[in-house]
């Protein structure tokens, strides 16, 4: 007889010295002539050990685990039907009701995920909580996704039906640039940027000539994110990779934005499992206008000037008849106007990055100073960028 103590604990010895006093029918008689009572013992202890600690486990299990409950909503507070419930990298779930109810067992340390084709997805851990109160966001970009892919994503050049063409960063970076649509200047056939020379200002980008009386700017699409038909708030330095849609296949993938072409730009992120890593780069340039056009001065304006009024048969201009009160001489004024305005512009750009990344996380921090004084007095811009990534 197996003796259970106040303490919990087994008697096995004296359950053993009863085992080996029994009258044994025929089949224990035979188990005992191959083992022996002593070894029997043995592995009936044995096995009660793992029996007991098995129990043990579940009673343990069984004191983790609770019943919850809950609703699910939408936005508007109405009920979801249908509404997946299931444990995280489990095998138990179950589905709302037409009240949006839910009913299921789950442990302090689980987390239940719920999904509904449609609406954003939510995991939330279950810890000492036995109600929940969960509410669904729709996501149209959900909605699409069920009917049709939408995007590029990512394939190999000989893949394309459209027309792509790559920017070489590296060749663009060679090149000071305040502006990442001017750093397609003269790099991507059928691109056509022009601008009016002034220190900081958007330029004009044509894809593929004139399409429109309106606008014409292309799209530009940074990480996925259309921002619109300029690129002011991004240095060139953060660009890792660029690509040119130039066809109709852009209008099919981000719509009539998309109808003058397409710019996409990816910035630079950190790489997962690696050390902090510190990027500078800077220059310092000038500019100046090696050559101006020449012109006359004071005396040789009035002379010319002079001249065409004798021929024609006019009285000479006060200002340039020596003999009047309201003489102008060239001493007194004599100023050459592009000497006065035209100044030697001075350029500079310092990039510091700070990227890196641990085993489920990675950041990339970028701050960009530029500035630039251009050969005109008093026009020049000064940019500071800030990046997270």
């Amino acid at each position: 007889m197996i003796e259970i103590r106040p303490q919990g604990r087994i008697d096995v010895q004296n359950y053993c010295q009863h085992f080996k006093n029994l009258t044994m029918n025929k089949n224990v008689t035979k188990l005992l002539s191959f083992a022996g009572p002593t070894g029997l013992c043995r592995i009936f202890s044995r096995l009660l050990a793992v029996m007991l600690l098995v129990t043990v486990s579940s009673q343990l299990m069984a004191q983790n685990s609770h019943v919850v409950r809950g609703v699910v909503t939408n936005e508007q507070g109405a009920p979801l039907a249908n509404v997946s419930v299931q444990i995280k990298n489990g095998t138990i779930g179950t589905v709302t009701n037409e009240n949006g109810a839910f009913k299921l067992e789950a442990s302090t340390s689980d987390s239940l995920v719920f999904s509904l084709i449609g609406n954003q997805t939510q995991t939330l851990a279950v810890g000492e909580r036995a109600n929940f109160k969960v509410t669904l966001l729709s996501d149209a970009a959900a909605i699409l996704n069920d009917v049709v892919v939408v995007g590029y994503g990512t394939q190999k050049k000989s893949d394309l039906t459209g027309s792509v063409s790559i920017v070489d960063v590296d060749n663009l970076k060679k090149v000071s640039n305040s502006n990442m649509s001017t750093m397609l200047e003269g790099r991507v056939a059928g691109v056509n940027v022009t601008s009016d020379g002034e220190p900081g200002a958007d330029p004009t980008v044509r894809i593929r000539g004139i399409g429109s009386f309106g606008d014409v700017s292309p799209l530009y699409v940074v990480d996925g994110v259309p921002v619109g038909t300029t690129i002011r708030d991004f240095s060139p330095s953060d660009i890792e990779s660029m690509q040119v849609l130039k066809d109709a296949s852009a209008a099919a993938i981000y719509g009539s934005r998309a109808a003058n072409g397409v710019v996409i730009i990816t910035t630079k992120h950190g790489l997962k499992n690696s050390k902090l890593k510190v990027n500078y780069s800077g220059y310092v340039g000038m500019d100046n206008v090696p050559k101006t056009i020449s012109v006359l001065g004071t005396s040789d304006y009035q002379k010319i000037n002079n001249m065409s009024r004798v021929n024609a048969g006019q009285p000479l201009w006060s200002g340039n008849d020596p003999s009047s009160a309201d003489y102008i001489s060239a001493d007194s004024l004599n100023t050459d106007w592009q000497d006065a305005t035209f100044v030697t512009g001075m350029r500079q750009d310092h990039a510091l990055g700070l990227s890196g990344g641990g085993e489920n996380s990675t950041y990339n921090i970028s701050m960009d100073y530029y500035n630039q004084q251009g050969t005109f007095v008093g026009v020049g811009p000064s940019i500071i960028d800030i990046h997270f990534v």
